[in-house]
């Protein structure tokens, strides 16, 4: 049914998604596999392929709109029926629109779905759904296409208990036409294209040689998230998997830094995004992975 109210009458590929975390609470996930799905004919057989990994032990996921091709990536989506958000447990403002749809992720946690009328495109999509966030005082990073979000009747591993996701509200007679939230939501500025450098430090001009790293790395790194071999949900935990791959391999950290900043490397895609907050996003990824790293080194 949440499907039904996202997808609508469109046509495309359900997009699902499948990691093992090793330990609750790691913010590592292995074992990577996706799948894809006709939509609507085989919603059912997507919907029993996640429930299938969550009772196998692994996370779940299912990309927040349809695809073209079975590649998860922003060029291959298709338009757009619903728009989402990632509530971190603030309230919604009264004055925000209703949600269609929401669904508890964990306790006090929340993903938001609003339905349109007709879709609109990819490109359209994103900055709407950024508008919505700041309208429903939402996460700020969670607006982008390709994203993927936890269905209905898994288990959320994340967490020791592993909490089960549940549909908390679906009223599918509300939607929205979207030049009815183009007039009602909050204008914001669009995401910078390049890093404020004001923000960042001084860094060195990223290495050349990245032969120690394995192929996979050096794929991830020169293509990103939206790579079609990409196996990671996000894109904050492709870049800790290349930062943990790159200090393994035993490079300095000026030198990861380098790379996760350089606008020619697709992985930096979600630090330019960040601006003036990318020094911050990146000094936590890089600090994680470097610790691990070394207590790797030293076991």
């Amino acid at each position: 049914m949440l499907w039904r109210a996202l997808y609508g009458s469109g046509r495309g590929l359900i997009g699902v998604h499948s990691a093992l975390r090793p330990a609750p609470g790691l913010g590592r996930l292995v074992r990577h596999r996706s799948s894809f799905f006709a939509y609507p004919k085989c919603a059912h057989a997507a919907a029993r392929w996640c429930l299938r990994g969550s009772e196998e032990g692994l996370e779940a996921y299912f990309c927040a709109h349809l695809l073209l091709h079975r590649h998860r990536t922003k060029e291959n989506a298709a338009p757009v029926m619903a728009l989402w958000a990632d509530a971190d447990g603030a309230p919604i403002p009264p004055e925000a629109p209703e949600p269609t749809a929401i669904v508890e992720t964990s306790p006090g946690h929340a993903h938001l779905f609003w339905s349109l009328r007709r879709p609109v495109s990819p490109r359209q999509a994103e900055v709407l759904n950024r508008r919505l966030l700041v309208a429903a005082c939402a996460d700020r990073s969670g607006w982008d296409l390709s994203q993927l979000l936890r269905p209905p009747g898994t288990r959320n591993r994340k967490y020791e208990e592993a909490p089960t996701v549940r549909l908390l509200e679906l009223d599918q007679g509300m939607s929205y036409h979207p030049r009815e939230l183009e007039l009602a939501l909050p204008r914001v500025d669009p995401p910078p294209l390049a890093p404020d450098v004001r923000a960042l430090p001084r860094l060195p001009s990223s290495p050349t040689e990245l032969c120690r790293l394995s192929r996979r790395a050096r794929s991830l790194i020169e293509c990103g998230n939206s790579g079609a071999g990409s196996p990671y949900p996000s894109r904050s935990e492709a870049d800790f998997a290349v930062c943990l791959a790159m200090f393994g391999a035993g490079y300095e950290e000026a030198e990861v830094w380098a790379v996760m900043t350089d606008p020619a490397n697709g992985i930096s895609e979600r630090t330019l995004e960040k601006g003036r907050h990318a020094e911050g996003y990146l000094a936590l990824t890089i600090g994680k992975a470097r610790a691990i790293a070394c207590g790797r080194r030293s076991a």
